[in-house]
């Protein structure tokens, strides 16, 4: 779910990076709508598979657990759905936005007169680097055996998709304080051949 929150709020910015391009904003969302379709009904199907249960370890105190083993292939299934979908989603927003970073990049001779571009590509690359670490960790901590425990529970938890969440709030607050910081006089800096960037 986190990915998903974290692939939109980053397809919002790109759309503005992208002036609302209404063919391009129905091709993104479209992509979106068919990776969280993937990724919500392979969840639902597989907590059904497994039987999740609730279990009560003391006063206030619970565990989540599985009744039943997800087969060996879920592995790879696991993977391909929860970690190269939003993977491949962030590389094509990547590209798009440093289409349009590059573009800004030739128009003002660098990022030094437009902070707001500079703050959404900067943060477009720390997510995508994220993902893609988290992904690694995932898949070392599930496919590969470490005898030690607290290494194992280590990788596992440099794979979570939590640390995703930190991001997210951290997209969001860096791009509100570029705004709020006056630079490029707040966000209705001109260029003589682009127009404002628009969030929908």
């Amino acid at each position: 779910m986190t990915i998903l929150l974290l692939d939109y709020i980053l397809l919002i910015r790109v759309l503005a990076l992208h002036h609302q391009n209404k063919r391009l904003a129905a091709c993104l969302r479209t992509l979106f709508g068919l990776e969280a379709m993937f990724t919500l009904s392979f969840l639902i199907y597989s907590n059904i598979y497994q039987e999740i249960i609730v279990l009560e370890l003391a006063k206030d105190v619970t565990l989540c657990g599985a009744n039943r083993n997800p087969p060996k292939v879920w592995g790879a299934l696991t993977w391909l759905v929860l970690g190269a979908a939003p993977m491949l989603y962030g590389i094509i927003l990547m590209i798009l936005a440093l289409y349009k970073a590059a573009e800004h990049w030739r128009e003002t001779a660098g990022f030094s007169q437009f902070t707001l571009v500079k703050v959404l590509i900067q943060d477009q690359a720390i997510y995508f680097i994220m993902v893609i670490f988290c992904s690694v960790m995932e898949i070392v901590s599930d496919q590969i055996f470490i005898p030690n425990i607290l290494l194992a529970m280590f990788l596992n938890a440099l794979g979570s998709p939590s640390l995703l969440c930190v991001l997210g709030s951290h997209l969001l607050v860096h791009l509100k304080e570029a705004g709020e910081r006056g630079a490029n006089g707040g966000t209705s800096y001109r260029m003589p051949t682009m127009s404002n960037i628009e969030f929908s």
